[in-house]
């Protein structure tokens, strides 16, 4: 073969080789298509993790707002308890005038004590132990004083209470009960024996009695 015949065969076979190779090549645009998929890709991830936030957000809203209401209904009731606590108690004298001053706070005293404010109620009456000057609103008060003690469990309170109260007015309606009570708080006090003898004071004193009757049938246990 001439050797420029060769020259040009190999140049005409070196093109169809160039040819070839470049047909086989990927094309510069498949690269771009591959990071235009990941990111579209990394696109929608983000979305579902910023909706997903967002949703977290939302139920931590509700949990604030619920335990905002919480504490707006427990300021309240402290609102309420509040006025309950800080109720001034009048001095005490011993004149008639300073006792009639005494007796306005009894309707208050009874409210504490409906509403299951106890210890307030005996704060309000502290000095209510005494009767007084024996009137029916210091015998409602003294009354009142002992049944708050007694719903506190105030065993020796009831106990000390109780008896002075019947040992001043014992035509008072209440007198049995409130024996009654006392006896109750001595057999708390393992006070076996002088709760049977108070017992049967109940029976001697008031035998027509519901204190009576409820003492007849625990002294025959």
């Amino acid at each position: 073969m001439p050797l420029s015949n060769y020259r040009h065969f190999s140049l005409a076979l070196i093109a169809i080789l160039t040819i070839s190779a470049c047909s086989t090549m990927p094309s510069s645009g498949a690269p771009v298509t591959v990071t235009s998929t990941k990111s579209a890709a990394d696109t929608t991830q983000t979305a579902d993790q910023l909706s997903q936030i967002q949703t977290q957000l939302a139920s931590l809203q509700t949990q604030i707002d619920g335990l905002q209401n919480q504490m707006n209904d427990i300021r309240q009731q402290q609102t309420t308890l509040s006025r309950y606590i800080n109720v001034r108690i009048p001095a005490s004298e011993v004149s008639a005038t300073s006792d009639s001053a005494a007796n306005d706070n009894t309707s208050e005293a009874r409210r504490l004590y409906n509403a299951g404010l106890y210890a307030q109620s005996i704060r309000l009456l502290k000095n209510a132990d005494s009767g007084g000057n024996g009137s029916a609103s210091a015998q409602e008060r003294m009354w009142l004083l002992l049944q708050s003690h007694a719903r506190l469990n105030n065993c020796e309170s009831v106990i000390n209470i109780g008896k002075r109260f019947t040992n001043l007015f014992p035509q008072n309606s209440h007198s049995p009960n409130a024996l009654y009570q006392v006896a109750q708080c001595q057999a708390h006090l393992q006070q076996q024996d002088i709760a049977r003898t108070t017992y049967q004071r109940i029976i001697s004193s008031y035998p027509n009695s519901s204190a009576a009757s409820r003492a007849r049938h625990l002294l025959k246990k």
